[in-house]
């Protein structure tokens, strides 16, 4: 079990007997872990909107309303969209919160839990304690707290030595100039991440809570499959049309006429070299009339000319795909026409523009982007036909 200060800092007490909230105040004030306590609504939401960080919440279940939940269900949503930290909810009404359902609450249900009020508030830190040291998530988001806020200020520290026109020159080179602003080139992300990667004591805590988690008992695997699908792909939004973009090529009327990845080089998209972008063609792998031990090698990352792209989440539904290496589709900028074999561009090529394929008009709409290093993986194995190696092997988890 991990000490109890090194999870909790400060404590948020949403509670209207001042009994109970004395009670709970000096437990933890005995334990040296700073309390804030809320026994009026306004007081409670008061100290959600005004950002002053705590690690842990305790709800009195029926608060301020004598037979109601109504105010503490309000609590909880606002707390959902600010907050990620587990509640216990401390309460003489334990059947009535053990009876909702997870959209009842508006929170998830292991990131809340109730106890009796008959267990004294000596019992209920050890419980707390007890269930903060088993979630990992917990875990590691106390440990990027305590060290993100101050690595981002010392961020904007290293950006404010540069001069304004300078700085400005810089960003807008490598965001876009504000019209259209290149996301995927982050350079405050890229800053942070580096500092915090750069900081021991950051590094040496992820690797001791990594060491200490144990992985050896039976797990979900249609929630290893939702993680999964975070890590292969980017769901963001951008108008610029990328390399390992993943996209639907749709007709004027909204038809969808194909999937596909875009494998045109980023430097030509980005010097406007081309107006053409090659795209290769992805299918649903349970649409794609292959039979058994094809459908096995692809899964396996053995096939030599299908490529295997799992957990594309499209409306919400997790679906696999094949990618068909020697099958590719050309999409062409619209208002230009040239007599040269490889024309340029007019402008940067975009989503929001119209495109000719197969003499049809088409647009190209953005699903998500294959990440790195599973992104180099497959464009070494279009362009050279074998698998890249030394990366992490995922395929026991699908």
């Amino acid at each position: 079990m991990s000490n109890i200060n090194e999870l909790i800092k400060r404590v948020l007490i949403i509670e209207d007997d001042e009994k109970t909230i004395n009670d709970l105040k000096n437990e933890f004030d005995n334990a040296n872990i700073e309390t804030i306590c809320c026994q009026e609504y306004d007081d409670a939401e008061n100290a959600l909107r005004n950002n002053i960080p705590f690690d842990v919440v305790i709800l009195d279940w029926y608060f301020v309303l004598d037979e109601s939940s109504e105010n503490s269900i309000k609590i909880l949503k606002e707390l959902k969209n600010r907050y990620f930290v587990p509640v216990f909810v401390y309460t003489g009404h334990l059947s009535d919160f053990d009876n909702k359902s997870e959209d009842e609450l508006g929170y998830p249900k292991n990131m809340i839990l109730g106890f009796d009020k008959t267990i004294g508030v000596n019992e209920l830190r050890n419980r707390i304690s007890e269930k903060l040291s088993d979630n990992l998530a917990y875990k590691l988001s106390v440990s990027y707290r305590n060290k993100i806020h101050s690595h981002l200020e010392n961020v904007f520290f290293e950006l404010n030595t540069s001069e304004n026109i300078s700085l400005g020159k810089v960003l807008k080179i490598i965001y876009g100039d504000g019209e259209n602003i290149d996301w995927n080139n982050d350079i405050l992300i890229t800053l942070l991440h580096r500092s915090l990667v750069s900081d021991d004591d950051f590094t040496h805590k992820i690797s001791e809570i990594l060491r200490n988690v144990n992985d050896s008992g039976q797990n979900n695997p249609d929630l290893n499959r939702k993680l999964l699908s975070k890590i292969l792909y980017h769901y963001g939004k951008s108008d610029f049309i990328r390399n390992g973009d993943i996209v639907t090529i749709k007709n004027t009327d909204n038809n969808i006429l194909a999937y596909g990845i875009v494998v045109t080089p980023d430097c030509d998209l980005e010097n406007k070299s081309s107006r053409q972008i090659e795209i290769i063609e992805l299918r649903k792998l349970n649409d794609s009339d292959l039979n058994n031990d094809t459908i096995k090698d692809i899964k396996n990352y053995k096939h030599p000319s299908l490529f295997y792209f799992p957990l594309i989440i499209i409306n919400n539904e997790a679906i696999d795909f094949v990618g068909f290496l020697k099958q590719k589709l050309i999409a062409q900028e619209k208002d230009i026409t040239g007599g040269t074999k490889f024309p340029s561009a007019s402008k940067r090529l975009l989503y929001s523009q119209s495109f000719i394929s197969n003499g049809t008009e088409v647009k190209l709409e953005l699903i998500c982007t294959k990440v790195n290093p599973y992104k180099a993986e497959f464009f070494q194995k279009l362009n050279t036909h074998n698998s890249r190696v030394g990366i992490p092997d995922i395929k026991k988890l699908l």
